[in-house]
């Protein structure tokens, strides 16, 4: 099977996210997110417009969970955890910590890209360059017409 690309798949500047400043403040993060229900991801952008953190939607249900049951039932919460989603008042602050490892590269392999949507429970991945500098974002559906075509492509 022919290696694939990201390059080949997603669309530079996808509009499935939004870039936001990393000190933009948490309420405005919430209410562009609740505002715009086809928004999936909210990557957050430095001084030098270079990746800093994504908020996946993960930490923004976690985040309301918080904020409206105390964290209650919440297995998986460590201290840091509660703390984090308790005191967060910038989207920096409820930014996963482990974004660098959702992030690819135009040159990495669908496979990778795909293995790391699976991996964070995310339908939508940034795309960045070797500066760090977001290109645009890769989608499920963009995957998903991709693996429709190759599948037409090997039917005989």
């Amino acid at each position: 099977m022919k290696r694939i690309l990201v390059k080949e798949v997603y669309k530079p500047h996808g509009t499935a996210s939004v870039m936001l400043p990393e000190d933009t403040l948490l309420e405005d993060v919430i209410a562009r997110f609740a505002h715009e229900p086809v928004l999936r991801g909210i990557f957050l952008v430095d001084s030098r417009q270079r990746l800093a953190g994504v908020i996946t939607r993960m930490s923004l249900m976690k985040w309301v969970h918080f904020q409206l049951f105390g964290g209650r039932r919440t297995k998986t919460a460590s201290p840091w955890e509660v703390f984090r989603f308790v005191s967060a008042a910038k989207a920096k602050d409820l930014s996963s910590r482990d974004w660098n490892s959702l992030a690819v590269r135009e040159t990495d392999s669908l496979q990778t890209a795909l293995e790391r949507m699976i991996d964070h429970n995310e339908g939508v991945v940034p795309v960045i360059d070797t500066e760090g500098k977001i290109l645009g974002d890769l989608r499920l559906p963009e995957v998903l017409l991709k693996a429709l075509e190759v599948g037409k492509q090997a039917t005989p």
